[in-house]
């Protein structure tokens, strides 16, 4: 018997879901919140993944009011809720679902939120990324540098190893970075911006402009005086006209300028 969505029958666990489940519930045509599921003997989290939810947007599973974890078993007859996670997301807090919270918050990207990747670079988060990565890469990056996965994959996200994440829901990448931000309760506070490599996540360091002469334009070396590089890359950065621009976007998201730390 498949999950239902009427919860009629009197020998199978029901599940019910938070609100902010219906972003998934839907993209998979159900319609409700409420699921009668086929008597078998299974983990909570394969019964949650099975509708199209990954472990990975789950803030708590109560049974009776009683907390239980990814690994109970449900009975024939239990009500089971699923809670959301409530924001802003605390890594480095130990819930019963996430025993082994994260020390800091560092983020992995994979293709599908590259733009979102650099921004977040930009403003100094420590942010691996490459269009090459395959999910296997994402998940083992993850899980050996304790990062936070940004994807929007759903599929990605139900692998058992991954523990902390977002499924990012927005298209413009100015919008995806609002949300982490907001998500993982960063946007108040002060970012390093445009200390880090947009392509290796390695901190820049300043160079002297008589030595990079020979590989800059003719109006980069006519109008700019100050520059870094990337230790790994060699790539050259400077604040060209770019850089403004960047800015006020990111004031028009919220982020007053004056968080904006720079290096000189």
């Amino acid at each position: 018997m498949p999950p239902g969505e009427q919860g009629d029958s009197m020998n199978a666990p029901i599940l019910l879901f938070d609100r902010h489940f219906l972003f998934f519930l839907a993209a998979r045509g159900h319609m409700s919140r409420r699921f009668t599921m086929a008597p078998r003997r299974a983990a909570i989290k394969d019964m949650i993944e099975s509708l199209g939810v990954p472990h990975t947007e789950v803030g708590a599973i109560r049974v009776n009011h009683q907390e239980v974890d990814f690994s109970f078993v449900p009975t024939t007859t239990e009500q089971i809720v699923i809670k959301a996670i409530p924001t802003p997301f605390d890594i480095t807090r130990k819930t019963l679902l996430r025993p082994q919270p994260f020390d800091q918050v560092k983020f992995v990207a994979d293709v599908n939120v590259g733009r979102l990747a650099r921004l977040l670079l930009s403003l100094g988060f420590d942010t691996v990324y490459s269009n090459g990565f395959k999910d296997s890469e994402v998940a083992k990056i993850a899980t050996r540098e304790q990062r936070i996965v940004l994807t929007r994959d759903t599929a990605l996200l139900k692998r058992k190893c991954i523990v902390f994440a977002r499924r990012i829901r927005g298209e413009d990448p100015y919008l995806q970075l609002k949300e982490v931000l907001g998500f993982f309760g960063l946007a108040r506070g002060k970012f390093d911006f445009l200390s880090r490599c947009t392509t290796c996540n390695c901190r820049l360091q300043p160079i002297e402009k008589q030595t990079i002469l020979h590989r800059l334009e003719p109006k980069t070396k006519r109008f700019y005086t100050r520059f870094s590089i990337c230790p790994n890359c060699c790539r050259i950065f400077w604040k060209g006209s770019h850089h403004g621009a960047m800015k006020e976007r990111l004031r028009a998201l919220g982020i007053p300028l004056d968080a904006l730390e720079e290096r000189p």
